[in-house]
């Protein structure tokens, strides 16, 4: 609360040698008042803008800067020029008159200049700078995922690869070995004797190791041996073969 008030004092001592220097430079009771205005609204002004910018480390620091101190100056030679005259140390001139009334067109154009946006410029190249660097750092993520994804797929890949060669090998063994049973069948089958190829030698050869075995040479037994059915044993003599 202490500052504010303070503030407000000063603005209200202020106001009574503005408006008389106003009136000395020639302003009418209707226009004089405005004075003190446009001096407290510029410092404040220039202050502010200054105090921001250093905060925002924004350019125009100085400027705003130089137009508060110019503020405060302008403030404090009116107070006491005002005071002079009226204590009759100093009298008016045409220097003076011109100096009070270049004030207001002079606090326009500074603020004019300070309310110029040079940090609106200098922060859409930062927001452009900062930008680039989010879309440099999306890059760069993009690549190490497109690389991390790329070694996982071909490692899987190479895998699959050596599965598909295990699998294939897997297969030439297997056909390797169903070639040789399926040749061990037909030379299994081709050493039965053929119902053609059954002979009284044959017939006698097979019941003398039927009994070296220690069986009898039965018919199912024969056949069995033989390889032969019944009514072929029968058909080539069998019986009479084992009678004779």
């Amino acid at each position: 609360m202490a500052l504010p008030a303070a503030c407000v004092a000063a603005l209200y001592l202020s106001i009574p040698g503005e408006v008389a220097l106003a009136r000395t430079a020639g302003w009418s009771e209707n226009y004089a008042p405005a004075m003190p205005v446009c001096l407290s609204v510029y410092a404040l002004s220039a202050g502010a803008i200054a105090t921001y910018r250093r905060k925002m480390q924004l350019p125009g620091q100085i400027t705003a800067l130089v137009g508060s101190l110019a503020a405060l100056i302008l403030a404090m030679s009116a107070q006491s020029i005002s005071h002079l005259i009226e204590q009759s140390y100093m009298e008016t001139s045409a220097l003076l008159v011109i100096a009070v009334s270049c004030v207001p067109p002079l606090t326009i154009a500074h603020l004019v200049h300070m309310a110029e946006t040079p940090s609106q410029v200098v922060t859409a190249r930062e927001e452009k700078m900062k930008l680039h660097e989010v879309i440099d750092y999306l890059m760069v993520e993009l690549t190490f995922s497109l690389h991390s994804e790329s070694t996982i797929l071909l490692s899987r890949a190479e895998r699959t690869a050596m599965q598909y060669d295990h699998l294939k090998d897997w297969a030439s063994e297997l056909t390797e070995e169903v070639e040789e049973a399926c040749q061990e069948i037909e030379e299994s089958l081709s050493e039965k004797p053929s119902p053609k190829a059954l002979t009284r030698e044959a017939i006698t050869a097979a019941a003398e190791n039927l009994k070296q075995g220690g069986k009898k040479a039965t018919v199912e037994n024969m056949c069995r041996a033989l390889g032969v059915s019944q009514a072929t044993y029968y058909r080539y003599g069998g019986g009479k073969a084992l009678t004779a």
